[in-house]
């Protein structure tokens, strides 16, 4: 019942993804802020990658700014977006996915995460083409997984724990992960609630 009604405001919240105000990565828009089943997350990095073949805006999501990178990747809930600049096939990404944990983990690593990565890139070969200025979010929520959502709806069966969203994060350029410039962009306001705090003084 729980993944059901987790699944319910996946949902609506990746209906509503480009309702919110975003900033330019690479020329393509990206919000600044997501709705995770009922946590607000504020975009914590982002930059232009390349991944299967394509250039690709990616950002990732966290609950509160943190230039810590340790405390990201404790930050739960947190999602990562991947928007093509050209159309890009679903196989292709799947395959690529799989190709960059593979690239960033040790091999007894990679054989714990393949049957979940198979999962991935069959989930992937299901969608045909991803449109150039769409996205794709790989949602985590800790030891519940990660949820993908596609252009045209929600893909269910939730996928590992969050050591394989981490992998796959730290595989992606420091920038994407954490970026104070984005950071500012995104919370001008030295008191807006998603801004990195400055530590506590012991």
């Amino acid at each position: 019942m729980k993944k059901i009604m987790l699944a319910a405001a996946l949902a609506t919240s990746f209906a509503t993804m480009n309702a919110n105000a975003a900033i330019k990565v690479g020329g393509v828009s990206v919000e600044q802020s997501s709705p995770a089943n009922g946590t607000p997350l504020w975009i914590n990095g982002a930059g232009v990658i390349s991944l299967a073949g394509q250039r690709m805006a990616a950002a990732l999501y966290v609950p509160e700014n943190s230039t810590s990178d340790s405390a990201i990747m404790t930050a739960s809930p947190k999602e990562l977006r991947l928007i093509p600049m050209k159309a890009v096939g679903g196989a292709q990404l799947g395959q690529a996915i799989d190709a960059l944990v593979k690239k960033s983990v040790s091999a007894a690593q990679y054989k714990q995460y393949e049957p979940d990565l198979a999962k991935v890139k069959d989930m992937f070969k299901s969608v045909k083409t991803i449109p150039a200025g769409q996205t794709v979010s790989l949602r985590s929520f800790g030891k519940q997984g990660t949820y993908i959502m596609v252009p045209g709806g929600l893909k269910m069966a939730p996928l590992g724990g969050a050591e394989l969203f981490d992998s796959l994060a730290r595989a992606l350029p420091h920038a994407v992960i954490n970026s104070a410039a984005v950071q500012k962009q995104n919370h001008p306001s030295a008191d807006c609630l998603g801004c990195a705090k400055p530590a506590k003084a012991l």
